[in-house]
């Protein structure tokens, strides 16, 4: 087992020595642009969230793995879109359009945060405050208000250039997916649809609603169709709705995760960009 820690900056010495200590780590390797990692002994059977948290307390993003691979062994990279590959959360946005922005985001963060609420007629709920709102603002949203997060363009690139295919599976709304994965040139995109009428939203949904059990479904589907395991694949997300793709990949990324996701995430970005990932996946061998 590893836990391979990043700073921003150079890691001190004593923090290395005091994390080194906390982790009963049996040998440390640091290497350039702020990386460390640390070999537990055999057996170690601290719980994940364990050693996140220790590194957490430190200040530093880390990412615990029994075996650190390169990323051309991978064959999928699957991204949620919603405060992952972008700053906001749509839905919340839109609410703010008519008025509504304060209860959507609440409901927004109690589905999120706890995964206790039915995902389902949570987000029902969320777009029927939505009805009556024209699609021609639609674009105007998305030029002023989304941002892509730090490192997204750089990781997808990447991957790209690795030989992985890449897709967005997502529980927001297919205009902005699309978007987004043009901007990005992510290969495919899978999200909700929201119903029109006369140019405005209905504050219904059509189609299958993307909730977390169908997004596993589109990544195991996703891997069927290359011919690969879900093991050789990683997804990056944020939120409890996520969780299920999560179980099934190889590598689970959670980029500035809710605290129920932790206890089973590989790598925690709670700090640096998204494109950290690589510096992990880059001490992996060469294949």
């Amino acid at each position: 087992m590893q836990v391979v820690v990043q700073s921003a900056t150079s890691l001190a010495a004593p923090v290395v020595e005091r994390l080194a200590q906390s982790l009963q780590a049996t040998h440390v390797s640091c290497g350039d642009a702020g990386i460390a990692a640390f070999t537990l002994p055999p057996g170690s059977d601290k719980p994940r969230d364990v050693l996140h948290a220790l590194c957490q307390e430190a200040g530093l993003d880390s990412a615990v793995l029994r075996q650190v691979r390169p990323l051309s062994d991978f064959k999928l990279i699957v991204f949620d879109m919603d405060s992952t590959l972008i700053n906001i959360e749509c839905i919340d946005e839109l609410a703010d359009l008519v008025g509504k922005k304060q209860e959507v985001a609440a409901l927004t963060e109690q589905a999120m945060q706890s995964g206790k609420v039915d995902y389902d007629t949570s987000l029902r709920m969320r777009t029927r405050l939505l009805a009556g709102l024209p699609v021609r603002d639609f674009p105007r949203l998305y030029e002023e208000r989304v941002r892509f997060s730090p490192g997204a363009r750089t990781l997808v690139a990447a991957a790209r250039q690795a030989g992985l295919k890449t897709a967005i599976v997502s529980g927001g709304f297919d205009y902005f997916t699309g978007r987004v994965r043009e901007e990005l040139g992510v290969d495919a995109h899978y999200s909700n649809h929201l119903a029109v009428s006369g140019g405005c939203l209905t504050g219904e949904l059509e189609g299958t609603l993307i909730n977390a059990h169908v997004k596993a479904q589109h990544l195991t589907r996703l891997c069927a169709e290359i011919g690969i395991p879900t093991s050789d694949a990683i997804v990056v997300g944020d939120g409890s709705n996520d969780r299920n793709m999560m179980a099934l990949a190889g590598l689970s990324v959670g980029f500035r995760p809710k605290p129920i996701l932790r206890p089973m995430l590989d790598m925690v970005i709670d700090h640096l960009g998204l494109d950290s990932v690589l510096n992990v996946l880059a001490l992996g061998p060469a294949r």
